[in-house]
């Protein structure tokens, strides 16, 4: 029964019901706050359901090719990727791409931001071919209208230097993190996160290509950021330490090899 001077009352289930708010829709703004509040407790089907009420607001105060309903697009594309929705989020960054090529042209940072999401999918999907060329795309475009020292520009980087890391690629991969690392470094100084894993991937990438020193160096710095940054407890810092341990032992007996190899050549 509904208290004449409460606004509250109860639901079918039980639940506190706002009758008043239940009279007038959410605004995009609420909707995308409440998005935002789902998300982050990782409840992908109310993210979604919250996003596309705010899409449909947004198309019927707006035209389908205006930025916020682009926007709309990106939030909700990135929504179906985390529920596994994979076609569905593709579907919704062509929407987005559509609308940014016709507004802002091919090359524009909007376009770049849609290529670098797309990228991400089909790698994850093992479409190397289409990821390798959007993550290229992203990055030249990044490269011309934001110039190296921006942290687009550094993610772009990096985010191609691990497309070739992961395929062992790691010759091509290598310089691709050092350029990372130095803007990062730059613009971040050596206490930010995305610094750290730049560290971490370049320690990596050498390992692979056996220069262990320099391996050993990248993870040291990574782990001085990430004692910082992180609780002593957290498992990214205890792998990190665990496979530095791994490294010293590579550099012992690379040493150890180096020293026979030596006698051996001069005794």
């Amino acid at each position: 029964m509904i208290n004449a001077f409460s606004s509250t009352t109860k639901n079918e289930n039980g639940e506190n019901f706002n009758c008043l708010a239940a009279l007038r829709e959410y605004t995009v703004e609420e909707y995308n706050t409440l998005a935002f509040l789902y998300k982050d407790k990782q409840i992908t089907k109310k993210v979604i359901y919250f996003y596309e009420k705010a899409l449909s607001l947004r198309l019927k105060t707006l035209t389908k090719g205006s930025k916020p309903v682009a926007i709309a697009y990106m939030k909700l594309s990135e929504a179906y990727f985390d529920d596994g929705q994979i076609n569905q989020s593709i579907l919704f960054y062509e929407k987005a791409l559509e609308i940014y090529r016709e507004k802002y042209g091919e090359n524009s940072i909007e376009v770049a931001t849609v290529y670098s999401a797309l990228a991400n999918i089909f790698f994850a999907e093992e479409k190397l071919e289409k990821a390798l060329a959007m993550y290229i795309k992203a990055l030249s475009i990044r490269k011309e209208f934001l110039g190296n020292l921006h942290p687009l520009t550094a993610r772009s980087y990096h985010e191609l230097a691990f497309f070739y890391a992961a395929g062992e690629e790691y010759g091509l991969a290598l310089p691709l993190f050092e350029k990372a690392l130095k803007t990062r470094v730059e613009l971040f100084r050596h206490s930010h996160p995305e610094t750290a894993t730049s560290y971490s991937s370049l320690a990596i990438c050498c390992y692979h290509l056996f220069e262990y020193e320099r391996a050993y160096s990248y993870l040291t710095e990574a782990i001085k950021i990430k004692e910082l940054i992180l609780v002593k407890s957290d498992e990214r810092l205890l792998i990190a330490k665990k496979n530095l341990v791994a490294i010293k032992r590579h550099l012992r007996k690379t040493s150890w090899f180096n020293t026979i190899t030596n006698w051996i050549k001069n005794p």
